[in-house]
């Protein structure tokens, strides 16, 4: 038994740009509703238009809230069963979409996106990121279609404060059967400290022994020995990405600092790069200040 605590999903929000990408985020949003019995609030954001009031009726087109709304019941179908709303308001995404969130006090934010588009190709791709950093709700990114429950979850870890955070949501969410424990361990100036296969092998041991005791300390040594646990030597997004690939992994669950400051900036970089490598569904749980 996991001393991690379990995680009731109560409220969830969909964010879609009502492109046909999100499809698959749609599919998610609905199958963890109906596997938690959540509340389901699907969010678009529409962007303002220039005043159109001086042009005759004919020529200002449908009104495009409602334009919008009517897509999302018709694109949409088969949520039945689901508690569920549609809120189409005008407004920079993030904002929306922040404030709709807040409001539910949700407790996960789902969206969809093209692996090219993490970092702002459009308006959805650029929205990613800055939920990341500042949505107090974890943000799953959907790229696969998944009609199950995740089957195999890997935890990225660096061993800081924001691996306790998620870690903690993989085991509430999922628990420790189907989890993997995965650190990319690194030291300054690898270049100049000799072989690289004997320096693996002499690290490696002490990074699963950290591991090893976050993993106790978070689910308690009966949980933590279900646990798998790969530590690699190397920049954690790239050989993330291959290790994803090699075992099919589902879903990646990693932790950020918010966006305040320099540092935490940087902090959180890492799992923004994996974001935007990996092929699988990736959960970002941002620490609490």
């Amino acid at each position: 038994m996991s001393d991690a605590r379990r995680i009731n999903l109560r409220h969830i929000t969909l964010a879609t740009d009502l492109a046909a990408r999100t499809d698959r985020a749609f599919d998610r949003a609905v199958s963890f509703a109906r596997r938690w019995n959540a509340r389901l609030l699907i969010v678009h954001a529409v962007q303002e238009r220039a005043s159109m009031s001086d042009q005759p009726s004919w020529r200002r087109g449908a009104d495009a809230v409602e334009v919008a709304r009517r897509k999302l019941l018709f694109d949409y179908p088969g949520w039945e069963g689901v508690e569920s709303a549609v809120e189409v308001r005008i407004g920079k995404p993030l904002d929306v979409v922040l404030e709709a969130a807040s409001r539910e006090n949700t407790d996960l934010i789902i969206t969809g996106i093209a692996r090219e588009d993490v970092y702002g190709r459009d308006d959805l791709g650029a929205l990613v990121p800055e939920l990341a950093r500042r949505a107090t709700a974890p943000v799953l990114v959907v790229k696969k279609r998944l009609l199950t429950a995740p089957r195999r979850v890997v935890v990225a870890t660096d061993l800081t404060d924001t691996s306790h955070t998620a870690l903690e949501l993989a085991l509430g969410l999922f628990g420790p059967g189907r989890l993997t424990l995965f650190n990319a361990f690194d030291i300054p100036y690898r270049g100049l400290a000799g072989d690289r296969a004997d320096l693996e092998r002499t690290m490696r041991p002490g990074v699963i022994e950290e591991c090893r005791a976050l993993l106790t300390e978070v689910a308690g040594p009966a949980a933590a020995a279900e646990v798998e646990i790969i530590a690699e030597l190397g920049a954690p997004a790239p050989i993330l990405a291959k290790f994803v690939v090699d075992r099919d992994i589902d879903l990646v669950v990693t932790g950020t600092y918010g966006h305040q400051g320099v540092m935490n900036a940087l902090l959180g970089s890492t799992a923004m790069e994996i974001m935007s490598q990996v092929s699988c569904d990736v959960m970002v749980a941002r620490r609490k200040p």
